[in-house]
């Protein structure tokens, strides 16, 4: 992600009911302790263009007896979309019920989605980037077209105290192609190395997992630990294309020191095995949400979106997150400063730590109540400057 507009702030965290009756139809609401969320979107990046969107959402908030805790919200069903003049888009349903049910958590998302623009700069931890490589003639040359349509459920179950059981599927369809130009994408391809262009693959995963979570607040955590450990499963004999196995775990604990700042650190560890697509390559699992990696605001800060892709990733971050103004869970805006470093590994690589991709920076970040987040980071990496905009905390 790059830098955004200023619009995109004042409009983005127009939140509230008044706010969503005035953009967006006066749809009945699902009940007395419903309300509802709307506001449009409109910003600008280099990579897509000028982008414009609308987000809509039925929220059942928090009431007297669970305002504390971590979950911003009871319940959440949202309408998510948006295009660009590059021809990406995104369109998604997403019914979040975190803590709706008495010790139960249920997650259901359908997305459609096209990065026209995706960055690719090849498989493996040594994939080197050359500005030369970047032309008129051949301005996509690290680019590729990436089509996905996938849905996406999750349950989750209490057992004891603060630990949950996980259960959960993913289908996927996702396709990839090249754009106009020369391109590395094109160039592999053309010498057998490089995935399938132009033909769409389904996988269909089963998940498992087990989730140990004490965060004070699951959006903007002071306090806690949060520890998962997962396992997907993907069988063409029962659904989609391909076979493979993927494991993830991840450790990310946070204190603070003082009424202002807030460290956190987090670990994580995934290893795909078996016949795994390229297009596995590009995510790392969690308990809720799939983000990218290696690379990006999600995962990597110091390095450019998808910067290393690999069947095996190793990653790690630090952040300060020091309060300039306002109050936490109503209007804030922090200071973060991060350390990042991770790689990625082949089958047949060593594990080693040497080769860690090593970044580091600090940008603002405005939180609006428990749930608006909008903020940017200028990091410094192995490609030399990077900036990223963030709409969550990276973790």
């Amino acid at each position: 992600m790059r830098p955004a507009l200023l619009a995109f702030i004042a409009l983005s965290t127009a939140i509230g009911s008044s706010s969503a009756q005035q953009l967006t139809p006066n749809l009945p609401k699902l009940g007395a302790s419903w309300t509802d969320v709307g506001y449009p979107k409109f910003y600008w990046t280099p990579t897509n263009g000028a982008s414009f969107g609308l987000y809509y959402a039925q929220v059942r908030p928090p009431g007297f007896d669970d305002w504390d805790d971590a979950p911003p919200y009871r319940a959440n069903i949202s309408l998510d979309g948006e295009i660009s003049t590059s021809g990406s888009y995104r369109l998604g349903f997403e019914f979040k019920f975190p803590n709706f049910f008495p010790g139960w958590r249920v997650d259901l998302r359908f997305w459609t989605m096209r990065h026209a623009r995706q960055n690719y700069f090849g498989i493996g931890n040594e994939t080197e980037f050359d500005a030369n490589n970047v032309t008129d003639e051949q301005p996509y040359y690290y680019k590729m077209d990436r089509r996905r349509l996938f849905l996406r459920g999750t349950v989750q179950r209490r057992l004891i105290s603060e630990l949950r059981a996980l259960a959960g599927f993913h289908l996927e369809r996702w396709r990839l192609d090249t754009l106009s130009g020369p391109s590395l994408l094109g160039e592999q391809a053309q010498a057998g190395s490089g995935p399938p262009l132009g033909v769409g693959s389904w996988q269909g995963e089963i998940r498992l997992g087990l989730v140990f979570d004490t965060r004070d607040d699951e959006v903007t955590p002071r306090r806690g630990v949060l520890i998962e450990a997962l396992l997907n499963g993907a069988d063409a004999t029962v659904v989609g294309d391909v076979s493979y196995t993927r494991f993830t775990g991840s450790v990310a604990a946070f204190g603070s020191a003082g009424d202002r700042l807030i460290l956190g650190g987090r670990v994580v560890g995934q290893a795909l095995s078996g016949s795994p697509p390229i297009g596995t390559y590009f995510t790392i699992e969690a308990s809720e949400r799939a983000y990218h990696g290696l690379g990006g605001g999600s995962s990597h800060r110091g390095i450019a979106a998808d910067r290393f892709l690999a069947r095996n990733k190793l990653l790690a971050n630090l952040d300060a997150r020091l309060l300039l103004s306002g109050a936490r869970q109503v209007v804030a805006v922090d200071l973060l400063c991060f350390i990042d470093v991770g790689r990625v590994f082949q089958p047949g690589d060593d594990f080693t730590l040497a080769g860690l991709h090593l970044g580091a920076g600090l940008g603002p970040i405005i939180t609006v109540g428990r749930n608006g987040i909008i903020g940017w980071t200028v990091g410094w990496g192995p490609d030399k400057l990077q900036v990223h905009t963030l709409t969550s905390w990276t973790f």
